[in-house]
């Protein structure tokens, strides 16, 4: 009769001496999954290095006839897995099926003489599914804070780009009209035609002031729920104006595919690179190209003006650009800028759908076919 004892005994003799061979198959399970993150370098050996140190945890539980909290001692010698606490909970289940997978497969190779019984491999797979599952719960409770940590942050720079948008254009203005109305008052009774101008000027400029309140205001009620990606893009360039410049909007593929939340917070990166485009770039023409498809959302914002030099972009920390980042991230996806002073802009967004999810360390996005 097996004892409890000798079950653990065998089974871990039999994975520490498969070891090897499950990281092997573990490693090619990797690199062949359809997803890039898991297919990357640099997360490949992450998750190695944590399954070095699962098997060696289980290992050590099958020895000890204890359960060995997990973190409580590092068997590998290698330290945590690089990289890997910000890995989206999808990959991280993925990576989980494929180890477990990779332990099932080498251990039913075993020969049939040597090979565990069921009372050993419910024991070994026991221990090891525990280690798994405590891991990659404990990654997503890390994930979701890290999510969230973003939302705050996305939130904020929204804030912060509200009140510079009512400073800027609002408050300037008004204090512009202020400064008018004074002139007014010194000059109406000796220079009454200047004052007149002055008067002229103040109105003007609380009839900027209420268009610009009006814009932030337009800004804060639109979105994309009620109408198609196209025809709120143009809505909002109808709202703003173009500044001169010929813009056109092209969207193709099935806005079905796209989740309300995802549809929403796409609608608000674009829109946000179309203003920076009719606002900035002093462009003669600027193009809107969004492509969706069942997987993946690919968008670029082109114009032919002016351009920037992204160093100084991020030292003075543009929040509009942080924002977009911000919220592609949220979405697993990213946003690219390619531009350089006096050669205009580019902006690329790519978005994951369907719980694909690339965010920092995923494929650097493309621009959509040219239709």
């Amino acid at each position: 009769m097996v004892t409890m004892r000798d079950a653990r005994s065998t089974a871990s003799a039999v994975l520490e001496r498969r070891m090897p061979e499950i990281l092997t198959a573990y490693e090619a399970a990797l690199h062949s999954a359809d997803s890039s993150l898991l297919r990357e370098k640099h997360n490949s050996r992450g998750y190695l290095t944590e399954a070095r140190q699962i098997l060696a945890h289980t290992i050590a539980e099958l020895r000890r006839g204890t359960y060995l909290p997990h973190g409580t001692e590092d068997l590998s010698g290698d330290g945590p897995a690089p990289g890997l606490p910000r890995t989206h909970p999808v990959e991280s289940g993925r990576a989980a099926a494929a180890l477990f997978d990779a332990v099932v497969v080498v251990l039913l190779d075993e020969p049939a003489q040597v090979r565990p019984t069921a009372a050993e491999s419910a024991v070994l797979f026991s221990l090891l599914h525990r280690q798994i599952v405590a891991r990659h719960t404990a990654r997503s409770v890390t994930h979701i804070g890290y999510l969230l940590e973003r939302i705050r942050n996305a939130h904020n720079d929204e804030r912060l780009r509200i009140a510079r948008e009512l400073h800027d254009e609002v408050a300037g203005h008004l204090g512009s009209a202020l400064n008018g109305f004074e002139l007014y008052d010194v000059y109406h009774q000796d220079k009454p035609k200047l004052a007149g101008r002055k008067l002229r000027a103040a109105r003007e400029t609380v009839r900027d002031s209420l268009s610009s309140l009006r814009e932030v205001m337009t800004g804060l009620r639109r979105r994309v729920d009620n109408g198609p990606l196209r025809a709120a893009l143009l809505r909002d360039l109808t709202d703003t104006g173009s500044q001169g410049a010929e813009v056109r909007v092209l969207v193709t593929g099935d806005e079905s595919w796209l989740p309300h939340g995802a549809a929403e917070e796409l609608f608000l990166i674009i829109r946000e690179a179309q203003r920076n485009a009719v606002r900035h770039a002093r462009a003669r023409q600027i193009t809107v190209e969004v492509h969706i498809a069942p997987g993946e959302v690919r968008a670029a914002i082109e114009d032919d003006g002016v351009g920037f030099a992204q160093h100084r972009t991020a030292r003075r920390g543009h929040s509009g650009m942080l924002s977009m980042r911000e919220r592609a991230e949220l979405l697993g996806g990213s946003v690219t800028v390619e531009t350089e002073q006096g050669c205009g802009a580019r902006i690329l967004v790519f978005v994951p759908l369907k719980g694909e999810s690339h965010g920092e360390s995923g494929q650097a996005p493309q621009a959509p076919d040219r239709r």
